[in-house]
């Protein structure tokens, strides 16, 4: 038996890989249990930043299918797994402490592209491919995917992908704002860590409460979000960090953040 879920943690970024390589990272209940598990420890871990990713040339191909026949899955037990195991982990990426970065390196299949929407930011290799597969085995988006991808690439292509099934390359994902940025295969786990790590020096109060404030807003009106955001800052100049960026960029020096 390997470890589902590896967790590396250095300069602030708490990395979780999917380990499952056999069946090209596909989850199943405890995969995603141990997922929403470490997600909500990095609220008190010293990390800033959770990079989710996939070992062995795949994100995720989706549900574990196999197993779940295996265990002879039901009506029943299907929507108890999505309510009590897979709803949950998605909401804990949704509310997350922290940014999370999906990197997504080869197939984000199904409940493995709904993982990968829930995520703040999409990170891609060349060869990762995006895909809402539900429809081709007679269902539909269950992680999440019919309220993140609109919102994500426009409700046109959204229906797109999900009527179709078809499967959207990584230059194609780029273009139509699926994915942030799209880096080679060769470079794509240095260049991710990178990226991670650089969002990682930022303030923490800053980071955090960007990320909040933003999430919110797509709920709210344009007078709520002033309000909020008004409140967010005054938050962050009471804390310690408050006037550090400011000393830091009239000494001209970097900031020395403190997350207090």
């Amino acid at each position: 038996m390997t470890d589902a879920l590896l967790i590396d943690r250095r300069d602030g970024v708490c990395t979780l890989t999917i380990n499952r390589p056999a069946v090209r990272n596909a989850v199943d209940e405890p995969t995603m249990i141990r997922i929403r598990e470490a997600i909500e420890a990095s609220a008190d871990d010293g990390t800033r930043v959770i990079v989710l990713t996939g070992a062995g040339g795949a994100f995720s191909s989706g549900a574990d299918i196999k197993a779940a026949l295996r265990a002879k899955v039901t009506p029943d037990t299907a929507y108890r797994v999505l309510s009590e195991a897979y709803g949950p982990t998605l909401r804990a990426v949704r509310n997350s402490p922290w940014p999370v970065i999906a990197a997504v390196d080869g197939p984000a299949a199904g409940i493995g592209l709904d993982l990968a929407l829930a995520c703040d930011l999409r990170l891609a290799s060349e060869r990762a491919a995006f895909s809402e597969i539900f429809i081709r085995v007679g269902l539909i988006p269950d992680g999440g995917g019919t309220y993140t991808l609109p919102r994500i690439v426009g409700l046109g292509r959204a229906l797109e992908m999900i009527l179709t099934g078809e499967t959207v390359d990584a230059a194609r994902a780029h273009a139509i704002g699926l994915v942030n940025r799209v880096f080679p295969v060769e470079d794509f786990a240095e260049a991710v860590h990178a990226f991670a790590a650089k969002l990682a020096r930022q303030s923490p109060h800053a980071l955090r409460r960007a990320r909040q404030a933003v999430l919110a807003a797509q709920e709210g009106t344009f007078d709520e979000a002033l309000a909020r955001e008004a409140a967010h800052q005054r938050a962050i100049f009471e804390s310690e960090d408050g006037f550090e960026g400011f000393r830091a960029f009239l000494e001209k020096r970097p900031p020395k953040w403190k997350g207090k």
